[in-house]
């Protein structure tokens, strides 16, 4: 076996992200530490986390790959080395409270509230920023901004409504072991915009036939009409609709939707006459970029934060002070 060899078994046993960390790792740095799943959650972690911390405090996010390299990177560490409070592992809910997964329990070990970190940036409250100041349909007033709210909501209700009968397909496969690949899985197939509102294109009004394409995406059979009802029953009774339909889907449509209002304004807002110039262009590409610095930080996350990293630095601020001098 060679040394090459000796060394892939070696970081597969404790795992890539945590021979990472090990590299980054500076005991006496003002740092606090994060393992999360994929390359782009850095991008919405870091700034809801560094809003919480002091000043001359940083956190450092080490992208995992996927959940199960997180928790593996967690069991990972010898917790007598480190402070569980300084080292943070961040999760996607995902399907796993209708799925038996790996318990996700441990006190510093956060787990998204709905299906992933993504779910908490599509609001209203994010989509108006990302119409002001990339789009630059800024000005808005009152009256008009709560009709793009009231598209906007409707248009969402839809698109959730018409991704549930996917999101229990993939949870019956889930849930047989299967792991289909979601990305081949893809909503513009399903949608078309127009002045403000989404429709189900024609071929795929039904839910047969939204079902179908989905499970030709990936290579793998649709359940049966029985087996449909009794998943539908499970995902309801978590709130799937509103909760669990997959952040990338809803990310999709976010951008889609803020295109289509910037495409349509003049139809919906009377006293455009025309688009305006965008002062970011915006795609399903750089939507991470755009959107993270203006994701507010959802209460769990914050609870969570302050329970481990902010202890943290209370507690070693008590612990480094400078003694007072003696009289």
């Amino acid at each position: 076996m060679s040394m090459l060899d000796i060394h892939a078994q070696a970081l597969d046993r404790i795992s890539a992200a945590h021979h990472e960390f090990l590299l980054r790792y500076k005991a006496s740095a003002e740092i606090v530490y994060g393992i999360v799943e994929g390359k782009e959650d850095p991008m919405f972690y870091r700034g809801l986390i560094e809003r919480s911390l002091p000043d001359g405090w940083d956190v450092e996010l080490i992208s995992a790959g996927c959940k199960d390299n997180v928790l593996k990177a967690a069991q990972a560490f010898d917790w007598t080395r480190f402070s569980s409070k300084r080292i943070c592992f961040f999760v996607d809910r995902d399907l796993s409270d209708l799925i038996q997964d790996i318990p996700l329990t441990a006190e510093n070990l956060y787990v998204t509230d709905n299906y992933s970190i993504e779910n908490d940036a599509v609001n209203f409250g994010a989509f108006k920023r990302i119409l002001e100041e990339a789009l630059n349909i800024s000005g808005l007033r009152p009256e008009e901004s709560d009709t793009i709210e009231g598209r906007f909501a409707a248009a969402l209700a839809s698109f959730r409504k018409a991704m549930t009968p996917i999101m229990v397909q993939i949870l019956i496969w889930r849930s047989e072991g299967k792991r289909p690949c979601l990305n081949d899985i893809r909503p513009k197939d399903f949608f078309m915009f127009q002045n403000g509102t989404i429709q189900l294109r024609a071929t795929f009004a039904s839910t047969q036939s939204r079902l179908q394409i989905a499970a030709d995406s990936v290579c793998l059979p649709t359940a049966s009409e029985a087996d449909l009802a009794k998943a539908q029953v499970r995902f309801d009774e978590k709130q799937g609709t509103e909760r669990l339909i997959r952040g990338k889907y809803l990310l999709w449509f976010m951008v889609e939707m803020a295109l289509d209002i910037h495409r349509s304004i003049a139809s919906i807002v009377a006293r455009f006459t025309s688009p305006p110039k965008v002062r970011i262009s915006l795609g399903i590409g750089n939507v991470m970029v755009i959107l993270a610095p203006r994701v507010r930080c959802p209460k769990s996350l914050n609870d969570f934060l302050n329970h481990n990293y902010i202890q943290y630095i209370r507690e070693r601020s008590l612990l480094w002070a400078p003694a007072e001098p003696s009289t």
